[in-house]
């Protein structure tokens, strides 16, 4: 054919990779459609030969077919090749991105990071040229050419299937290849606004002696039998299809099926298509995704780290590291943090020493580009505080340094993002495959959580290419370590996942990420989908504003479905007794004098339960002002608001009362008197009076005076000079516990709680709060 009349007549396709299998197949293909080719390669060469080979296979003018050298990874050698194009063509119509190297052919714990691992293992890449000739060729031909393409060109980049699937050995070649994926969909965001589309196609394995041999080897390299890795592939595959007029049968896709596909999206019937991704591999089942979002906030109630070690391989963010580190040892593990500079070590130095609640933390410079080093360091940290079980690495960049379109990314920043953050999170996987594995006692299976950075608010886009990458960098590890304990190499398999927290930009994102972060290191659960994302907003998924509630955790639903009517309620003792009943699930009626101080409780205590994700917590807190101990009349109107409210009252925490009159006895007036004890003593027996029979209908109750120490014990007085008056009427609600319970009992428990001198310091209200709260703990 001529190609005069073919469907991509009059359009100037850029191929790159053209000598390839794929590559050789598409050129003769879209030749035969009238396509005028321009066949790139870094090898002049082999390039010019399958120029003429293009040429005697289809019968294209040779001036339809001509060449550009260039080596993708080299974005000056692209530039040089694009102004060469548009020298002599003036545009490209149609670009495909399919060049891209093999890789290393290595397992994780074997891939090469210098050149000197290279040569000794007789591979041809390490993994930094891994990822310019995979994943930076496309990004960089996307720059090159993006001035070169108008509205109604069309980009197709060339993926594979195995960036979604297992594929033993293979992590350099398969990581990029994922992240690719995600640049590509970018790509069709930024290009598809210029009127530009961007495709992606993922060809499954390819019938040919060279995918036979691959499988054979991975056979042969994980120990099982002949054809297993093959028949594991094509099992997978939903279609039989018929060729050459045979039954229909289990086969592989063919390079002429690749060709086709890319023709489509070549063609102007594609016009509609952008950001599409294309499998051509028989229906072969392999999700692209393997997600899911938290729907509840971290509970740390059942996790228990004592004796263990994680280690937080932290970037520049030291703080957000910091903050994961105190949630590691706030469940009673020992951390090794490692920072990327010595700077970020010292500067968290620093900060430790003004905390309180770091200890068992340990800081050293830890840099993804050293892997001598940071084996040294686990090696180190290992004979002197114990092997490391589990580990956090974080991205080396803060969330603002890459961000920005892909397009208008300079050559600098590419190369940082290939090797400071692709490269590096696979030399750190490395170290920590080829450390675990070395380990024979460790005394719970390893675990390692990749963690992104939060939010740059800018789309996030280097962001979800680097997420990209390690969730098939996870993918291949769990495979590999899977098989190792599978052959006998390796005692415990490694698990892992990873937290996405840029779909979220609220304060309480990393606290969310580091307790979670926290329940994959420390519980033996295996969460099979790899990525774990945070919520977009974490009060309307989990239904708590607060990532982690801390101490409320450990009583949440202790009394719930309880009524608690609390005298005094708006502060000291009663408000911290008020809140924490009100935290553990009871409905509470706080009373006192002031309006406004009962308002402003409410209001702190109202604001913790929306925060921790109570619901209704408006009807669970009432106030009740005006209440005078001292006015009999009151006490039983609070009594009956709290009935009226929700039908029983299960507590009685009588802790209102005075200070007394402040004067010796001799000179007190016996009003004073009689004032102090109606205040602090008659006032506890008028609301058990009418409290005690109500709690006898309905089953039971607990009433609780708070006495003081001045009140003395039962076979010793406290001397109280001038303040007798408050000491008596202490020591009569102790008294009168002694001698109620016994009558009251079992149905209704009755204490008192003698707070310490001097009773007011905010520490002893606090730990009389407490005892409170626990005393009116269930049986």
């Amino acid at each position: 054919m001529t190609g005069t009349t073919g469907r991509l007549d009059g359009k100037i396709v850029l191929i790159t990779g053209a000598a390839g299998n794929l590559g050789s197949e598409m050129s003769r293909r879209f030749a035969r459609e009238g396509a005028t080719l321009i066949l790139t390669g870094r090898t002049p060469e082999r390039i010019e030969a399958a120029r003429l080979a293009v040429i005697e296979d289809t019968g294209a003018a040779p001036d339809r077919i001509s060449v550009a050298i260039l080596d993708g990874g080299d974005m000056a050698s692209v530039r040089t090749a694009m102004d060469a194009v548009k020298s002599s063509h003036g545009r490209i119509d149609v670009l495909v991105n399919n060049a891209g190297s093999a890789g290393p052919k290595q397992t994780l714990e074997n891939i090469p990071l210098s050149e000197k691992e290279m040569a000794a293992n007789g591979d041809a890449e390490t993994v930094s040229d891994a990822m310019r000739n995979i994943l930076a060729v496309t990004w960089n031909l996307a720059r090159g050419a993006s001035g070169l393409l108008s509205a109604g060109a069309s980009i197709i980049n060339i993926s594979t299937i195995f960036s979604h699937t297992r594929y033993y050995g293979r992590t350099a070649y398969v990581v990029p290849k994922a992240a690719l994926n995600a640049l590509s969909r970018q790509l069709s965001r930024e290009f598809g606004a210029r009127g530009v589309r961007v495709n992606t196609v993922f060809p499954g394995p390819i019938e040919s002696d060279r995918i036979r041999s691959v499988f054979a080897a991975m056979d042969q390299v994980q120990g099982n039998e002949d054809g297993a890795t093959a028949d594991y592939f094509m099992g997978r595959m939903s279609l039989n299809r018929s060729l050459d007029g045979k039954a229909p049968e289990k086969t592989l896709p063919t390079p002429t099926d690749i060709a086709q596909t890319c023709l489509f999206l070549a063609s102007d019937e594609s016009a509609a298509l952008n950001g599409a991704e294309v499998d051509v591999a028989h229906g072969l089942d392999a999700r692209k995704g393997s997600r899911s979002t938290y729907m509840i906030r971290p509970s740390l109630r059942a996790l228990d780290g004592a004796g263990l070690s994680v280690l937080i391989v932290a970037g520049e963010n030291w703080e957000d590291a910091l903050e994961v580190a105190r949630t590691q040892i706030s469940c009673g593990a020992r951390v090794l943090l490692g920072t990327a500079r010595e700077a970020d070590a010292a500067q968290a130095q620093a900060r430790v020493k003004v905390m309180d609640d770091v200890d068992g933390l340990t800081i050293h410079r830890f840099n993804r580009s050293e892997p001598d080093k940071m084996a040294e360091i686990l090696s180190r940290y290992s004979s002197e505080q114990g092997p490391v079980t589990s580990a956090i690495v974080m991205p080396v960049k803060p969330e603002r340094h890459f961000a920005g379109a892909l397009l208008d990314a300079d050559d600098e920043a590419v190369d940082q993002f290939l090797d400071v953050e692709m490269t590096g999170s696979v030399a750190v996987a490395r170290t920590l495959s080829r450390y675990w594995k070395a380990q024979m006692d460790l005394p719970q299976p390893p675990r390692c959580v990749f963690m992104t950075n939060a939010s740059d608010g800018a789309g996030d886009v280097y962001s979800q290419v680097l997420a990209a990458g390690v969730t098939q960098l996870i993918r291949i590890w769990r495979d590999e370590s899977r098989v190792d304990v599978e052959a006998g190499r390796s005692d415990q398999a490694v698990w892992g996942n990873q937290i996405i927290r840029f779909n979220n930009r609220e304060p309480e994102n990393i606290r969310f990420a580091a307790g979670h972060a926290s329940r994959i290191v420390f519980k033996e659960q295996k969460i099979a989908a790899i990525d774990l994302h945070v919520p977009e907003k974490i009060g309307e998924e989990t239904g708590a504003t607060t990532a982690m509630v801390g101490f409320a955790e450990n009583i949440t639903g202790l009394h719930l479905g309880k009524v608690a009517l609390i005298t005094g309620g708006s502060a000291g003792i009663g408000g911290q007794v008020a809140r924490l009943l009100a935290l553990a699930g009871a409905k509470v009626m706080m009373v006192a004098r002031r309006a406004g101080e009962l308002e402003a409780a409410r209001e702190r205590i109202i604001r913790e339960l929306r925060d921790i994700g109570f619901s209704g917590v408006e009807r669970r807190v009432k106030i009740m002002a005006d209440v005078d101990v001292s006015d009999f009349a009151s006490l039983k109107a609070a009594l009956d608001e709290t009935i009226a409210a929700w039908g029983r009252v299960d507590y009685l925490i009588n802790n209102a009362g005075v200070a007394g009159a402040e004067d010796m006895v001799v000179d007190m007036d016996i009003d004073a008197w009689q004032f102090t004890l109606d205040a602090n003593l008659i006032s506890n027996y008028f609301l058990t009076h009418h409290a005690a029979p109500l709690m006898k209908d309905q089953g039971g109750g607990y009433v609780l005076n708070v006495s003081s120490y001045f009140g003395g014990e039962k076979f010793r007085a406290v001397a109280y000079p001038n303040r007798a008056d408050y000491a008596v009427s202490k020591a009569g609600q102790r008294a009168m516990v002694e001698a109620f319970s016994r009558f009251l009992g079992p149905d209704i428990q009755y204490n008192a709680i003698a707070p310490p001198a001097p009773w007011t310091a905010t520490a002893c209200r606090a730990r009389a709060a407490g005892r409170a709260f626990f005393s009116a703990a269930p049986a």
